[in-house]
């Protein structure tokens, strides 16, 4: 990422940028030591409840949560179970986040999520449209390692693989520095300045 990126930007905010970048955890976990040694605990807390059923944000227009529990009347979640359980061979326990035709500027970010039994594991791949990886990715996929242990406990599975892609992988002009120190020592605690340091319409 730090090498192979491209210098674009995001409003008036440089970012270094991969697109169509590819994830892949073999053994994923919502609890992970280094995260929880290097990361801003506010945006670990605040993911966390995000993804959540029932729970509404008022600075935020919509949560994962409701798209995932109650998407147009729809909990998606009980879906893929559901589905898993009538066909666990199934190839098509897919769900999406989008809904089609929407106008609002802030559209999900996580956009597809897809469930597959395979060998009495289930494994879950993702797909992002963009993504912050350095200031907010791994909150994001302890979130995501969360739920994925819930649909595997709904489902009597082990806890497979995790996957994905992100069509726009970026780092903030003003994390790079701290990317590559963290990268190098390890010792670099992430802070999320994207509030205050972020696009010209998110600081406004």
């Amino acid at each position: 990422m730090l090498d192979h990126g491209q210098i674009h930007h995001d409003e008036d905010v440089v970012i270094q940028e991969v697109l169509g970048l590819s994830v892949a955890i073999s053994y994923p976990s919502s609890e992970d030591l280094f995260i929880a040694n290097v990361g801003d605990q506010n945006v670990i807390d605040k993911m966390l409840r995000k993804f959540s059923k029932g729970i509404v944000m008022k600075d935020r227009p919509f949560t994962y949560g409701q798209l995932i529990y109650d998407m147009n009347g729809i909990d998606q979640f009980e879906w893929m179970v559901e589905r898993l359980q009538a066909k666990p061979e199934t190839k098509s326990a897919t769900i999406s986040l989008v809904t089609p035709g929407l106008s609002d500027p802030n559209l999900p970010c996580l956009s597809v999520l897809d469930a597959k039994i395979r060998n009495d594991d289930l494994h879950l791949q993702f797909f992002f449209r963009s993504q912050n990886i350095f200031g907010r990715q791994y909150a994001n996929l302890l979130a995501i390692a969360a739920l994925h242990e819930r649909l595997a406990h709904r489902l009597e599975c082990g806890v497979g693989s995790l996957k994905g892609s992100i069509a726009s992988a970026h780092i903030y002009g003003y994390d790079l520095a701290d990317a590559r120190k963290l990268v190098k020592s390890h010792s670099t605690r992430i802070t999320d300045r994207y509030y205050s340091m972020g696009p010209a319409s998110i600081r406004s």
